[in-house]
């Protein structure tokens, strides 16, 4: 635990000296990341996430950022899943919609819907429900089109 907490110590640090320069390395980073979002331990995973959020902020705008992440939604690990749609809340509730594509994300989440571990499941719906708040009935009728119900 230590180990992750100072490796994503070092890394923000980074980000605050490099700021806009530090995006080459985000393709890097992004995989060792993503995987800490799985951690067993919470405050690696809490400080991994506002690591995430930091890169947003200072580094990349969201869609460079969600576009190198959303392989993540796949990720073995169902705490990683799980992480990545708590991740994504975040960065919605920080950024808004505007800056992200969410076409092109909502389909990985339609996937967790179905997802053999309940939390991802819940947090998946959780995720729909606030990109539904950023975007209202857009999302609605994307998803209608996907094939999913409309409750």
């Amino acid at each position: 635990m230590k180990v992750a907490l100072l490796g994503i110590d070092v890394l923000s640090a980074l980000v605050t000296r490099l700021q806009e320069r530090f995006r080459s390395h985000i393709g890097t980073v992004l995989p060792s990341l993503i995987d800490r979002l799985g951690d067993a331990k919470d405050q690696v995973r809490d400080q991994d996430q506002a690591l995430l959020l930091k890169i947003v902020e200072l580094s990349a705008n969201p869609q460079y950022v969600w576009d190198r992440m959303l392989g993540g939604f796949k990720h073995k690990n169902n705490r990683t899943r799980e992480g990545l749609c708590l991740c994504l809340i975040a960065t919605l509730n920080v950024y808004g919609a505007q800056g992200l594509t969410l076409s092109k994300i909502v389909p990985h989440i339609c996937n967790l819907l179905g997802d053999a571990t309940s939390q991802v499941r819940d947090v998946a719906m959780n995720c729909l429900v606030e990109i539904y708040r950023h975007v209202g009935e857009r999302v609605r009728i994307d998803l209608s089109k996907k094939g999913l119900p409309q409750s």
